[in-house]
């Protein structure tokens, strides 16, 4: 799974908090399948990412840490809940 980063600065991790970096505007970073990773904090709004997964994945292959954070639902929509114009 790859991002993108269209706009914004952050951080990220992987496999725990012990390995990360941050990430800006232009930079493409890439998450292994299936190891735990996290952008824990923003650090200059706003951010927009292009994501692809390759295969596609499948959406309950999404698990937060924290419940709180989201679902599998909310994180990946259809195309026909993109809103472009908010």
């Amino acid at each position: 799974m790859g991002r993108y980063v269209l706009s914004g600065k952050g951080t990220f991790w992987m496999g725990d908090a012990s390995n990360g970096g941050e990430f800006t505007a232009g930079d493409l970073v890439f998450f292994k399948r299936r190891i735990v990773h996290a952008l824990p904090r923003i650090l200059e709004e706003a951010m927009a990412f292009l994501s692809f997964d390759t295969p596609r994945r499948y959406p309950k292959d999404i698990i937060f840490v924290n419940s709180e954070d989201g679902t599998p639902e909310n994180f990946i929509r259809r195309k026909e809940q993109w809103n472009l114009y908010a």
